[in-house]
C-alpha cells in the first residue's frame, strides 16, 4: 500500500491544463519487454560472427609457469588463441582507479598495469589467462579446456584488515596493499572527542555484496579493415563515460571505436560498469580475425570473477556524545577490500561524505580510510555506491551512544535531527542538503509504530506469546538520506594531487552536461535521443511525459531512442540516482529550443515578425488566428530548408553549478551531490533465538523525493531498492576462503532475496520539492539499498535487546550462525 501526503498544497486550478507529468504512466519500455520484442544483447549475432571463451586461472596468487595452447589450437574449430604476451605486442593494459601509485619514504611514482589477460602473474580465481575463438560458443568451450597452464602457486591475502601489514604483497612492484589512504577532518573533532561527557565506539564488518542482474555481460565486437574501426556491441554502464577503458586499452582515439548499448539492458545497478575487459578482449580478436566475436558471460563466470563484487568493509567508528544527548562529533575509519586491481570507480571510499552525518547536526568529523588490494576479483560500483555500508555503521553507533547515555533511540535521533528552518544545510564536509522536514517524517513513522503497538504485529500481548516461543519481535526507526545527482568533477580526487585543492579555484570546475536531441518526423511526431544508456530505470518514459508537456502533444507522439558513444557527447550518465533530474532538466530547454525553432520556421514561411506568431497545443498559429501550421505542416516546410532547424539539441549544466553554496565542495573535489531524498524506516523483524533465523514481518517506510515524476517508477524503485537491502542485510555474500578461494560462485551459494524473504511493504510518500532542479525531483535510484539494511539491523538489535546482547547485528549480512554464536555466548 502506498499513500501519498504533499507536504504543500499540491490542488491545482480548474483552468490549468492536466500534465503528464506527476501520472504514473506505465513504462513504454514495458510493453516490448513483457512481449519479448526486446533485444538484449545477447540476442545479436551477426552474420559471419565467432564466439569467444575464456581461460580462467583457478588459483587466487600464482605465477604463470607455462599456457601450452597446441591441442588447443589443433582443434579443427579453432580460429584463434591468445596470450598477455599477444596482447602486449599490440595493445595497452586497461585504466586502473589510481594510476600511479607513491610508494616508499622517498614517494617514488610507479604504475600499476592490469592487462585484459593475466601477465607471468593471477591474482584471483577466475581471472583470465587466455582467450579463445571458435566457430561457437559449445566448440569454443571445449577449446578453452584444451589450454593446458602450469603454476606455480603462492601464498594468497583474501582478508583485508591482515593486508594491510604487507605480509603477503599482491603487487611486487608497489611493496604495499595499502594503495590508497586519506585522513579528513572538517571543524575540530579532536577538541570534540576531549571536551564530550561520554565517547561511544563500534566496530562493524560490511561482506561483499553486489548486484546480480538477470542479464550478464556480453558483446558483440566487429573491427572493419578498411576504416580502421571498431564497433563494440555491448550492455557497459555509462557507456560514453568509461568507453576511454575500451580505446585507450585498443590504443584507438575514441571516434575510432563506437560503443553501442541496446535500449534494453537487463539490469545493472554498476556491476557492468567493469565490463570492458570482455569488451576489449573481444575487439582485439576480431581485429586478429577481422570477422565479428562474440562473448557471453555464463553465471559462474559472472559470480567468480566478473569484477562485479562491491564494498568490502570493516569499520571502526566513534561518536562524542554529551549526557543532554547532543552528538558532538563523528570519528569514521574504515578498511575498504578493493580485490587485486584498484578498478574505476575507486570514489565509492568518497561518496559517503555527501551523507556524512546522515540527517544529524554533527559539527565535528573525522573521515578516514584505507583501500587495499586482496587476493579477490576486483571492486566495481553498486547501487548505493559505498553510502549504504556507512550508513549502517553510522546508524549501528547512534544506538550504541543511546545505550550508553540512557536515552531511547528515536529521542536520541530526534534530539540531533537537521530542522525545517536550517534548510538548505551545509553539512561539514560541504554537500548541501536541499529541502525537508526531518523530525515531521521521523514523526510519521513513529505514528504508524505506535498503531503496530495497538493490536497489530507489536501488541504486547502478541510479543510477550511469541516470547514464551522463542521468538523476538522489535523494531527500531531510523533516518535515511539518498544523494541525489552527482557531479563527475569530484570522482578522480584520487589522481589528483589533493595539496594543491586547497587553492583550486571555482572556475578550474569541469562538469559534464546532459546532453538531450529531438527531431520533428515528417508525420508531427518527435523522436528524442538519449544520449546515456539505461538499465531498467525508465528513462524512454520520463522523456516521453515531460516533453509531452512541455510540447502540449501526447506521449504516444514521442519516440525516445539512444546514440552511441561516438555520436554522443562524453557525460556522467546513468548512475548516482542522476537522471529523473537531468533528464527532466534537459527536456525542458530542449522543449523551449524545438518551440523557438517551430516559431522560427512559421514565421519565416508567413514571412511576419517572430512576435506575430505563437506555439501551443502543438501547432504554431498566427496571433490575429487567420492561420496555423501542424507539427506535420512544420515539419514539411523543415524539408525543404538546407539546414534543419527542426533538429535540436539541449546541454543541461549539472544543478549544483548555479548555486554558490556549493563552491568549497565543488573547489576540494568533494561529493556534490544537490538533491537530498530523505525518509524514515520502520522494519519489524522476528528473530528466532532456536535458529538464528530473521523474517522481517513488515517493512514500513516513509520516503521524500521531491516532486515524484512517475509515482509508478518511483514505488518500483524503492520496492526494488529495499528487496536488495534485504538481500543485504540477511542473504548476500561474496565470501572468501583465507586462501581467496571463493566460496560463492552459483546461485545455490549466493542467496538472492525472493518473494519469500521480502516482506509487505508498507510505503507512504510526502513530496518537498528541491529548489535546485528544474521540476522539484530528487534523484530516487538507489534509495533502499542505501538505508533498508541499516534499518533491518538496528531492528534486528532491538528484538534482542531482552537478551542484552552485545550489539547483534555488528555485521552485513546477520546470517543465522552469527545470531545463533551471539546467543551462544550470552547463554554461557
Amino acid at each position: 500500500m502506498s499513500q501519498s501526503q504533499p507536504t504543500e498544497a499540491d490542488a491545482e486550478p480548474e483552468s490549468e491544463p492536466e500534465s503528464f507529468t506527476g501520472q504514473g504512466l506505465p513504462r513504454v519500455e514495458d510493453h516490448r519487454i513483457l512481449t519479448g520484442e526486446a533485444e538484449y544483447i545477447h540476442d545479436v549475432t551477426p552474420e559471419n560472427c565467432l564466439h569467444m571463451a575464456l581461460v580462467r586461472s583457478m588459483h587466487a596468487h600464482a605465477e604463470v609457469v607455462d599456457i601450452d595452447a597446441s591441442e588447443a589450437e589443433d582443434h579443427p574449430d579453432c580460429e584463434l588463441v591468445l596470450t598477455a604476451e599477444d596482447l602486449k605486442a599490440n595493445y595497452n593494459p586497461m585504466p586502473t582507479g589510481v594510476g600511479r601509485i607513491e610508494i616508499g619514504a622517498s614517494g617514488e611514482a610507479v604504475e600499476l598495469p592490469e592487462w585484459s589477460l593475466a601477465d607471468e602473474k593471477v591474482r584471483f580465481v577466475g581471472e583470465p589467462v587466455a582467450l579463445v575463438v571458435a566457430s561457437n560458443r559449445y566448440a569454443a568451450e571445449d577449446v578453452a579446456d584444451l589450454v593446458t597452464v602450469e603454476y606455480d602457486t603462492l601464498e594468497a591475502v583474501a582478508d583485508g584488515m591482515a593486508a594491510r601489514e604487507d605480509e603477503v604483497v599482491v603487487h611486487e612492484s608497489i611493496g604495499t596493499n595499502v594503495v590508497d589512504h586519506e585522513r579528513i577532518e572538517f571543524g575540530d573533532p579532536e577538541t570534540a572527542f576531549e571536551d564530550a561527557d561520554h565517547v561511544v565506539s563500534g566496530e562493524y564488518s560490511w561482506g561483499r555484496i553486489s548486484g546480480v542482474p538477470l542479464e550478464t555481460a556480453g558483446v558483440v565486437a566487429t573491427y572493419d579493415e578498411e576504416t580502421d574501426s571498431f564497433d563494440v556491441d555491448c550492455n557497459i554502464q555509462l557507456h560514453t563515460l568509461v568507453d576511454d577503458t575500451i580505446y585507450e586499452t585498443l590504443g584507438y582515439d575514441a571516434d575510432d571505436v563506437r560503443v553501442n548499448v541496446p535500449a534494453d539492458v537487463g539490469g545493472s545497478y554498476g556491476t557492468k560498469i567493469a565490463i570492458h575487459r570482455y569488451c576489449c578482449l573481444a575487439a582485439m580478436a576480431s581485429q586478429q580475425l577481422n570477422r565479428p566475436v562474440k562473448f557471453e558471460e555464463d553465471r559462474i563466470e559472472n559470480l567468480q570473477g566478473g569484477d562485479v563484487h562491491s564494498s568490502d568493509r570493516e569499520y571502526e567508528i566513534r561518536m562524542a556524545v554529551d549526557d543532554d544527548g547532543t552528538m558532538r562529533g563523528l570519528d569514521v575509519w574504515f578498511v575498504d577490500d578493493f580485490g587485486a586491481f584498484p578498478r574505476y570507480p575507486i570514489n565509492q571510499v568518497l561518496k559517503p561524505l555527501s551523507v556524512v552525518t546522515n540527517s544529524y547536526v554533527i559539527d565535528d568529523v573525522a573521515y578516514e580510510y584505507d583501500l587495499v588490494l586482496t587476493n579477490k576479483t576486483s571492486q566495481t560500483a553498486y547501487r548505493g555506491f559505498g553510502v549504504d555500508p556507512h550508513i549502517y555503521a553510522l546508524e549501528m553507533v547512534v544506538d550504541a551512544a543511546a545505550r550508553e547515555i540512557g536515552m531511547d533511540p528515536t529521542e536520541f535521533r530526534r534530539r540531533n535531527l537537521i530542522t525545517p528552518d536550517q534548510m538548505p544545510y551545509t553539512l561539514p564536509s560541504k554537500n548541501v542538503y536541499d529541502s525537508g522536514d526531518y523530525p515531521a517524517t521521523l514523526d510519521r513513522i513513529e505514528e504508524i509504530i505506535e498503531d503496530e503497538r495497538d493490536g497489530g504485529l507489536l501488541d504486547p500481548d502478541v510479543v510477550a506469546e511469541k516470547r514464551e516461543e522463542g521468538k523476538y519481535r522489535g523494531v527500531q526507526t531510523s533516518v535515511i538520506i539518498e544523494p541525489g545527482v552527482s557531479g563527475s568533477d569530484w570522482t578522480d580526487r584520487q589522481r589528483s594531487n589533493r595539496e594543491a585543492l586547497e587553492s583550486r579555484s571555482r572556475e578550474e570546475v569541469d562538469e559534464l552536461p546532459e546532453h538531450l536531441r529531438a527531431e520533428l518526423r515528417e508525420d508531427g511526431t518527435v523522436r528524442a535521443y538519449l544520449a546515456t544508456d539505461s538499465s531498467g530505470q525508465g528513462h524512454q518514459t520520463l522523456v516521453s511525459q515531460l516533453l509531452a508537456d512541455e510540447l502540449e502533444i501526447l506521449p504516444s507522439e514521442i519516440d525516445v531512442d539512444y546514440l552511441d558513444s561516438v555520436d554522443a557527447p562524453t557525460e556522467y550518465g546513468s548512475a548516482a540516482s542522476r537522471m529523473a533530474v537531468m533528464l527532466s532538466g534537459a527536456t525542458v530547454g530542449l522543449a523551449e529550443r524545438l518551440v523557438e525553432r517551430a516559431e522560427e520556421l512559421a514565421a519565416d514561411h508567413w514571412d511576419v515578425p517572430a512576435d506575430d506568431v505563437s506555439y501551443r497545443d502543438g501547432t504554431v498559429e498566427l496571433i490575429d488566428g487567420s492561420d496555423s501550421l501542424s507539427l506535420a505542416d512544420l515539419a514539411e516546410l523543415d524539408a525543404e530548408r538546407d539546414e534543419r532547424l527542426t533538429r535540436v539539441s539541449y546541454n543541461y549544466d549539472h544543478p549544483a553549478l548555479e548555486h554558490e553554496e556549493f563552491d568549497e565542495a565543488f573547489r576540494r573535489k568533494f561529493p556534490v551531490y544537490p538533491t537530498a531524498a530523505f525518509g524514515a524506516n520502520a522494519p519489524i523483524v522476528e528473530v528466532d533465538v532456536g535458529t538464528g533465523e530473521v523474517e522481517i514481518l513488515k517493512f514500513h517506510t516513509v520516503r521524500d523525493c521531491g516532486t515524484m515524476l512517475n509515482p509508478t517508477i518511483v514505488e518500483g524503485q524503492a520496492h526494488g531498492g529495499i528487496a536488495q537491502g534485504v538481500g543485504a542485510a540477511l542473504l548476500e555474500e561474496f565470501g572468501y576462503e583465507a586462501d581467496g578461494q571463493p566460496q560463492a560462485i552459483t546461485l545455490f551459494d549466493y542467496l538472492l532475496p525472493s518473494i519469500e524473504t521480502v516482506p509487505e511493504i508498507e510505503m507512504e510518500h510526502t513530496e518537498t520539492p528541491s529548489p535546485y532542479t528544474e521540476t522539484g525531483a530528487k534523484g530516487v535510484g538507489e534509495g533502499g539499498m542505501i538505508d533498508a539494511p541499516a534499518s533491518i539491523a538496528t531492528s534486528i538489535n532491538a528484538a534482542l535487546e531482552p537478551l542484552s546482547l552485545d550489539e547483534p547485528a555488528d555485521r552485513i549480512p546477520v546470517a543465522p550462525d552469527h545470531l545463533r554464536s551471539k546467543i551462544r555466548d550470552a547463554e554461557e
